[in-house]
C-alpha cells in the first residue's frame, strides 16, 4: 500500500456551488436529494447525457476506470498479476477490437450520447479531487502525498467497450465443460447438467401458462453435437420482475417491479439518477461505464423492469489447423481448414503490462469464425474458436435514445427490439395501462449447439439472427400480470433456440405467491420482494424425509425438517441443516461423479439443480458406490450433523443459518488489511439464499457474493411516488454518508423515494451545483 496522509473525506468531489467546465451547450443544474440521488435539469438531451457523465465521473470514478481496464483487458495493469488471466481472456476475445469497429458503425444519435457522456466524464475529472483509491493504489515512484495513478481521458469508445463486456456471457466457457464432460462421460452426462424442465414449471410467456413436455428440452442436440464426425474434442446475472394490469390493481393503474441479482460488491453495481431535459424526464439505475437507465426506470410516461434472459450468442467451433510454411520471423504460418479448402489464421501479439511486474506478451489467433480460445495453433492439430454474436457492431445507443423519448408501449418495445448487446427479458407499462412483455437481444440463428461442433465443414454456420419481430412477446395476458424470474422463457413449439440457461425456482415461487391473487396493492409488493421460501430446499428436504433412515441420529434430523416449509429466515435452524444436507449430498454424488473429468471447475451450484433432477427421477447414474438415494441421503444427513457440530456446536436447536451465510459489501482494494476498514463493510448475517425471491447467494456451498443488488415498485399513474432502494449507497466514495447509508434499507426491504417532481426534489435538496459552460 503507498502511504498517503490524503483522507477519504479529502477526495469528495464537489457537489455544491458553481463550476466553469468545458463541454455543455448551456447551464447544467444537478441537485442531489437527501438519498444521494442526482436530478439534473438541463437544455438539452446532449447536456443531460453530458451531465449524467459528469454525475458517474464524481461520485464513481475509480469504479470507471476499473471497469475499462477489465475491458480493455488491463486489469494488471491497475492492480497487479492476480488478473492477468483475466485480461488475457478479454484481450483474446476481442472485446475492445470490436467495440473500435462498433465505434465506427454508431448513427450521429448514438455518437452525440456517447461522445457527450464522455465529455462530461472530462469535465469531472479536471474539476474535481481525484478519487481516495488513486492515491493509495501501488505507485513506481517514492511514497508520497501524491496520487499514485493518473486517468487518461475517457472515451466514446470505452463505454462501448464496456457494455459489450458486461454482455458477453460465459456461454464459450460452458462449452468446453460440456465438451470435456461428454469426451470423458457421455452426452448423457451434459444434458443432466443443463437445467431439466419438470412438468408444470413456469413460463414467462404465453402468461399464465406451464411447461407440460415430459422430455429434456436439449437432450437431442446435445446427443446430436456429440455425434458429429470424430465425437467431440475436450480441447479445450438472475434477477426477479413482473408487471400488473390495472385490472388486478388496487389502483386501477399498473404496478411495475424489479429487482437485479447480481454480483455483491462496494461500490455498488448501479448508480440512480433523474435527468429532465425538453426530450425526455427519465429516472432510474445506471450502470457506471455507459450511458442509462437501460435496465430499469421510467420516463414519466412509460416504466420498465427487466431480468437477464441469459441469450446464447456464442458458439465454439472445433477448428482442423496445419503449419505451412515459415512465416515472417521464422514463425510458422497457420492455416484452418473451411469447405476443403486452408485459410490463414492470424497471428497477433498482445502486450499485458502488471503493476509491480514485468510485462507479459501473449501470442492470439484468429480465425474465420473468432479467436481461439483453447489450444495452440503451433502444437496442436484441432483448436477451439469462439464466434459471437456481438462481434458485429451493435446499436444500444439507439435502442437507449428510443427508449427514454418513448410515448407508449409501441414506442418502447421499438426501443426494446433495436437493443443489440442487452439479452433481457423486460416488462412494461405505459399510462393508457397497457402492460407488455419483450425478449431482448441479437441472437444468432441456429439449433443448439451446446458442444463445440466442427468448424471445418460448412455445415454449422449461422443463418444470420432471429428476426426481432420473431423475439417473444405479450401484451395484455388475460392473466393480469407478467412475471420473470429467469425462467425458461415460452413453449415447447416456439421455432427458434434462445438459451439454455435458465433456473425455476424464484418464478414458480412467485407463482405460488401471485396466481391466487384477486387484486394487487402496492402494499404486497415489498411482502413479494422479500420472501425468503426456498423452492429448491423444500424439494430437497422433501427428498430427505421421504424414507425412513437406519440410523437413529438421522431420523432426528429427519424430524427437524418434516414439517420445515423451505423458509431461509437468519435464525432457522432447519434451514441451516437443509443446505448443509443438500451440499453434502451433491458432494457425495453429483459432484464426485463429475470429478472424474480432469480439470473441471467445481460445478457448484450448477450441481445443486442435477441433483434434485436426480433425485425426482431415482437415476442411477451418479450413485457412485451407493446402492441407492436413500443411502446416499442417510449418509449426507449425518455428514451434514457433524459439519455443523463443528462449526456451530453440537446442539442442533442452537444451529442458525445466519450464522453460516453472511454477506460481506468488499471494494477491491479491502483485500489490503491496512485499507479494509476503509473500504469494505461488516459483514451481514442474512436471510434467503440464491434460490429465494430475496436473493442472497454467499460462498457457502458455491462461489462468491450475489443477490439482489437494487429494488424499485413503481406506481405507473403516479411515477413520482417511487419506491426505490440503491445498496449499499449511491455514492462510490468513501467518505461520503451515501458510501452505505442504505445497507439497512435493503437488509430490511424497506424503500425510498425516487423523486421527479421538482417541488418534491427541491424539499429534500442535500445540495445543488450549477456547471456553466467555459
Amino acid at each position: 500500500m503507498t502511504t498517503t496522509a490524503v483522507r477519504p473525506e479529502d477526495c469528495l468531489a464537489q457537489h455544491e456551488g458553481d463550476v466553469t467546465v468545458e463541454g455543455p451547450d448551456g447551464p447544467i443544474r444537478i441537485v442531489r436529494d437527501r438519498w444521494g440521488i442526482p436530478h439534473v435539469k438541463a437544455g438539452s438531451a446532449r447536456d443531460a447525457f453530458f451531465a449524467q457523465g459528469y454525475c458517474l465521473g464524481q461520485d464513481r470514478l475509480w469504479q470507471l476506470e476499473l471497469y475499462r481496464h477489465f475491458a480493455w483487458g488491463r486489469g494488471a495493469e491497475l492492480l497487479g498479476k492476480g488478473l492477468l488471466r483475466r485480461d488475457q481472456q478479454n484481450r483474446r476475445l476481442n472485446i475492445g477490437r470490436y467495440a473500435e469497429r462498433e465505434w465506427e458503425a454508431q448513427t450521429d444519435t448514438a455518437r452525440m450520447i456517447l461522445e457527450a457522456y464522455a465529455a462530461g466524464v472530462n469535465a469531472a475529472i479536471k474539476a474535481n479531487p481525484a478519487p481516495y483509491e488513486f492515491h493509495v493504489l501501488p505507485g513506481d515512484g517514492p511514497q508520497s502525498e501524491q496520487q499514485s495513478h493518473e486517468m487518461q481521458p475517457w472515451r466514446p469508445v470505452d463505454s462501448l467497450a464496456v457494455l459489450k463486456m458486461v454482455s458477453a456471457g460465459a456461454q464459450w466457457a460452458s462449452r468446453i465443460t460440456h465438451a470435456k464432460i461428454a469426451a470423458k462421460l457421455g452426452p448423457e452426462a451434459v444434458a443432466a447438467l443443463v437445467p431439466d424442465l419438470p412438468e408444470g414449471t413456469s413460463l414467462i410467456t404465453p402468461s399464465g401458462l406451464r411447461w407440460t413436455e415430459e422430455s429434456h428440452p436439449y437432450a437431442e442436440d446435445i446427443a446430436a453435437a456429440a455425434g458429429e464426425p470424430d465425437g467431440i474434442v475436450a480441447a479445450g446475472g438472475g434477477s426477479n420482475c413482473w408487471v400488473i394490469a390495472p385490472s388486478k390493481s388496487a389502483t386501477g393503474r399498473p404496478i411495475v417491479v424489479g429487482d437485479p441479482h447480481l454480483a455483491i460488491g462496494i461500490p455498488g453495481q448501479w448508480f440512480v439518477m433523474h435527468m429532465d431535459c425538453p426530450d425526455f424526464n427519465v429516472a432510474g439505475p445506471c450502470s457506471p461505464g455507459y450511458p442509462g437507465p437501460v435496465y430499469y426506470g421510467h420516463n414519466t410516461k412509460v416504466a420498465w423492469t427487466m431480468t437477464h434472459s441469459g441469450g446464447d450468442r456464442w458458439d465454439l467451433y472445433r477448428e482442423r489447423v496445419r503449419r505451412t510454411s515459415e512465416g515472417n520471423g521464422g514463425t510458422p504460418e497457420v492455416a484452418s481448414e473451411f469447405r476443403g479448402e486452408w485459410e490463414v489464421v492470424q497471428p497477433r501479439t498482445e502486450r499485458f503490462d502488471v503493476r509491480g511486474g514485468d510485462p507479459v506478451e501473449v501470442t492470439m489467433w484468429d480465425t474465420r469464425h473468432g479467436p481461439v480460445i483453447s489450444g495452440d495453433p503451433l502444437q496442436d492439430d484441432e483448436v477451439l474458436a469462439a464466434a459471437w454474436g456481438l462481434a458485429e457492431p451493435a446499436h444500444d445507443m439507439d435502442a437507449l435514445w428510443g427508449v427514454v423519448t418513448a410515448n407508449d408501449n409501441a414506442d418502447v418495445r421499438e426501443g426494446f427490439r433495436t437493443y443489440d448487446s442487452i439479452s433481457g427479458n423486460y416488462c412494461f407499462a405505459d399510462q393508457s395501462g397497457d402492460i407488455g412483455y419483450q425478449y431482448v437481444g441479437r441472437i444468432p440463428k441456429r439449433p443448439a449447439w451446446l458442444v463445440p461442433v466442427p468448424g471445418w465443414d460448412g455445415d454449422h454456420e449461422w443463418d444470420g439472427s432471429i428476426p426481432k419481430p420473431e423475439l417473444p412477446a405479450e401484451d395484455n395476458p388475460p392473466n393480469g400480470f407478467i412475471m420473470t424470474a429467469n425462467n425458461r422463457t415460452t413453449t415447447p413449439d416456439y421455432p427458434h433456440y434462445l438459451n439454455f440457461a435458465g433456473t425455476r425456482f424464484r418464478a414458480d415461487r412467485l407463482r405460488e405467491l401471485m396466481d391466487d391473487v384477486e387484486t394487487f396493492s402496492l402494499d404486497d409488493m415489498p411482502a413479494f420482494q422479500q420472501d425468503v421460501v426456498s423452492v429448491a430446499h423444500r424439494e430437497a428436504a422433501a427428498h430427505l424425509t421421504s424414507f425412513e433412515a437406519s440410523d437413529e441420529r438421522a431420523r432426528a434430523l429427519q424430524a427437524m425438517l418434516a414439517d420445515w416449509d423451505g423458509r431461509m429466515d437468519a435464525d432457522s435452524s432447519a434451514a441451516a441443516l437443509a443446505n448443509e444436507a443438500r451440499d453434502q449430498l451433491a458432494a457425495l454424488t453429483v459432484e464426485a461423479y463429475y470429478a472424474q473429468v480432469d480439470g473441471l471447475a467445481p460445478q457448484a451450484p450448477a450441481s445443486h439443480t442435477a441433483l434434485l433432477a436426480q433425485l425426482a427421477n431415482r437415476s442411477p447414474l451418479m450413485l457412485g458406490d451407493f446402492d441407492s438415494w436413500e443411502a446416499a441421503m442417510e449418509q449426507a444427513l449425518l455428514a451434514a450433523a457433524e459439519a455443523l457440530a463443528e462449526r456451530q456446536g453440537a446442539t442442533p436447536e442452537d444451529w442458525r443459518w445466519s450464522t453460516d451465510h453472511q454477506m460481506i459489501w468488499a471494494h477491491n482494494l479491502g483485500r489490503d488489511p491496512e485499507l479494509k476498514p476503509t473500504f469494505d463493510l461488516d459483514p451481514l448475517p442474512m436471510q434467503g439464499d440464491r434460490n429465494t425471491v430475496w436473493n442472497a447467494g454467499t460462498p457457502l456451498g458455491a462461489t462468491g457474493m450475489h443477490g439482489v443488488s437494487y429494488r424499485q415498485i413503481l406506481d405507473v399513474g403516479d411515477l413520482n411516488a417511487a419506491k426505490i432502494v440503491i445498496p449499499p449507497g449511491n455514492s462510490g466514495q468513501p467518505g461520503s454518508p451515501h458510501y452505505d447509508d442504505n445497507v439497512q434499507r435493503w437488509l430490511n426491504v424497506e424503500y425510498h423515494p425516487l423523486f421527479v417532481d421538482w417541488t418534491d426534489i427541491e424539499a429534500n435538496a442535500e445540495a445543488e451545483l450549477n456547471l456553466t459552460p467555459s
